[in-house]
């Protein structure tokens, strides 16, 4: 796969385990885009998502969010869970389905999990999903089935696990990456500790914005994010 490039966009994942940021500071310090984990499973909500959310809106940030599956479930009910949380606040980034467990499931059951989730939340929303999943995950687990999809890749440097690696190796499935978190021990201004940063590729940034604002008419229509939180 590709090569890390200078001039691909800077992308920091999180959770309320990164604690609170100072959003402000975050964009200052290069970051364009922010993925806030909002749902796992299919009883999980972060309680920070919301928080997160309107931190890096107003910092100026492009904001998607991803959900941590359990491959042991329903992918339907999954997505239906995702999207009920998510109610009508906007998004900037392909939704992400984070699938890195395979929860005792063979390699065609976990394609078939990840085909599934993502076919349906694609005929829900018109947006095409990401999928998240670490290097050494996908030859394991997946099949030739989950191409079709962009591919977001995590892997770590050893040696240097803050800088990362020049590029995430090379897979059977995928001859190019969207986004490669090359480091999970990354420093940016206005986060305590370690977080989460990725590249995301310049030329897939520039191809999704159509796609969102598809998604932007539909959630137009539904109800407000704090009723949601209410249910």
């Amino acid at each position: 796969m590709q090569n890390r490039n200078n001039q691909n966009i800077k992308v920091i994942d999180v959770s309320h385990h990164n604690g609170t940021f100072d959003w402000a500071k975050v964009a200052s310090d290069g970051v364009k885009g922010a993925y806030i984990k909002l749902t796992e499973g299919t009883t999980f909500l972060d309680k920070k998502s919301y928080d997160n959310y309107i931190g890096a809106k107003n910092a100026g940030l492009r904001v998607g969010f991803y959900h941590f599956a359990h491959a042991d479930n329903d992918p339907i009910a999954e997505v239906n869970f995702f999207l009920n949380k998510l109610g009508s606040m906007k998004v900037d980034l392909p939704h992400c389905l984070d699938l890195e467990e395979n929860k005792g499931k063979t390699k065609a059951q976990v394609t078939a999990f990840a085909v599934r989730w993502m076919e349906y939340i694609e005929k829900k929303t018109s947006i095409t999903p990401i999928l998240y999943t670490g290097y050494s995950f996908i030859k394991s687990n997946f099949t030739s089935a989950v191409a079709k999809y962009p591919l977001w890749v995590a892997r770590y440097s050893g040696s240097n696990r803050s800088k990362g690696f020049a590029n995430p190796g090379n897979t059977a499935i995928w001859n190019r990456w969207a986004m490669f978190q090359y480091t999970d021990q990354g420093k940016v201004k206005g986060i305590n500790g370690n977080v989460d940063i990725n590249e995301m590729d310049l030329d897939f940034f520039n191809s999704i914005i159509i796609q969102v604002l598809r998604w932007w008419k539909i959630i137009s229509h539904q109800h407000n994010y704090s009723k949601v939180i209410a249910d």
